[in-house]
Parts: structure tokens; sequence; C-alpha cells
């Protein structure tokens, strides 16, 4: 899928979450209406990890979906989110109490900020499976109990998206030297997260750290190609070292709250 069709089928979403709000604002929400919603949900997640006021909730992305609309030939259903900034505010309580986008908590936030922006210029499908991820994340019974789910799990399972995809292009899906890939990858993270808590940072490096495997395994397989098995093992054994303090302040694309 090129990175035009999935750039234009985001696009096409926004729109249509916009034009939702825009006819449901014809409908004005009353004071009233917002506070029962409010107090119904001041319990239940994601509602009550969103800054609120009395006018409603202030996420800063919504997350909305499209079960197979028209032009959507080969998904069944396609993600978006949509900055909350980008709709006035009745527009965003509409599309909230209505169901048609789901509030973003901070975690959640902070990967959108990295793979909307930063992320796309790596891979184009990363922010839609990553959206999928969240999804189902937010699902009722995947909450157990209404219970957030844990930041590292969610960035974990976020970034490994753009891992997976990034080994499968290089080795093809399942080989042993994109499980290899994988395996090392995870093993990396489990260290890497105790050290950075910033999911751009952590994606980041992640992406590095796969590259650099990816390049270790191309030379050890080229050295035994031309007959230096003996010197060189098929795939490397060592996890890559964290990476050493950054020099630099930021990176094109990290992550920034409003």
């Amino acid at each position: 899928m090129t990175a035009s069709f999935v750039c234009m089928s985001h696009s096409a979403m926004i729109k249509s979450a916009t034009a939702t709000a825009t006819a449901t604002a014809t409908m004005k929400l009353s004071t009233a209406a917002i506070k029962s919603f409010m107090e119904e949900h001041k319990d239940i997640y994601p509602y009550n990890d969103i800054p609120t006021t009395r006018q409603g909730c202030h996420p800063k992305w919504l997350l909305s979906m499209n079960r197979n609309k028209d032009g959507q030939v080969w998904r069944q259903l396609v993600h978006c989110v949509v900055r909350a900034s980008c709709l006035n505010h009745e527009n965003v309580q509409n599309l909230i109490i209505d169901g048609d986008g789901a509030p973003l908590p901070a975690d959640f936030a902070a990967v959108g900020d990295s793979l909307e922006t930063w992320g796309a210029t790596k891979q184009s499908c990363w922010l839609q499976k990553s959206l999928m991820v969240m999804h189902e994340c937010l699902k009722e019974d995947n909450m157990h109990g209404g219970v957030a789910p844990k930041k590292m799990r969610l960035f974990h399972d976020c970034i490994l998206q753009g891992i997976q995809r990034k080994a499968e292009m290089e080795f093809g899906r399942n080989s042993a030297d994109h499980n290899k890939v994988l395996e090392n990858w995870n093993a990396y993270f489990c260290v890497r997260c105790r050290e950075e808590c910033s999911f751009f940072y952590l994606a980041y490096d992640s992406l590095h750290c796969a590259e650099e495997m990816i390049k270790s395994i191309h030379a050890s397989n080229c050295a035994v190609f031309n007959g230096d098995s003996a010197q060189f093992n098929t795939v490397p054994d060592v996890v890559p070292e964290s990476l050493t303090p950054r020099t630099l302040s930021t990176y094109a694309g990290e992550s920034t709250h409003e």
C-alpha cells in the first residue's frame, strides 16, 4: 500500500469526523447534557484521565474509526486521530458524547504526537497500526475493569509495529533473521525503558537499534556466503548497548504537549 494512499485515507477520515461534528453541532448541546455525561463517566477510563472543566473534556487528540466506507477497499476498519484544536469546543464535545471520537489520554497522545510527524517519515503505516493497538487498549473488554493500560506496555506494543515492519521488509515475515531482530529488540527495550520514559526517544532509539542489528545480520550473512563462516555467526547474539546520553537537546518531530 503506497504512502500516498495511506495519507489520502487518513485525510478523508479526518474530513469525515469533522463533517460529523459540524452536522451534530446543529443540535446545540446544553450545559446540563455535558454535565450529565461528565458525571456518568467520571470514573470510567479514558474519560477519567482527560483534563476536564465544567464545559466538558479537553483532550489533545480524538481517535475515530471508519468501517469500510467509500474508498476503503482493502481495510475493513480504518482509524484516524484528529487534533482537538482543529475543532471548536462544541464539536469536540459532540464527537465524544456521540461516541464518534474517543478522547486519548496523555500517554496515547504522546504516541500520536511522534508517529504523526516523525514516524510518518520512517514508515507510512506505523501510525495506522499503532492506532489499531490504541483502539484495542480502549475497548471495554480489554481494560480489565476500566484500569488504564500500563504506559510502557502501550509504548512497547506501538513501537513493535515499526520494528516488525522494518525486519519484515528486510528478511520476510517469520524468517529466522526476522525473529532474531524481534527477540533482541525485546531484550533491548526491557533495559532501555528503565532509562528513558519518553515515547519519542524510545521509538527513535529502538529504530536505531533495529537498523544496527539488521546491518550486522547482512554483514555476517554476506561473510558466510563468501565462505568465511568460521569467523562469523549467522546472526548477532549480542543486543546493542543502550545509546549514550544525547548531546542534542531535541530531535526533529519530538513529542510536545500543548
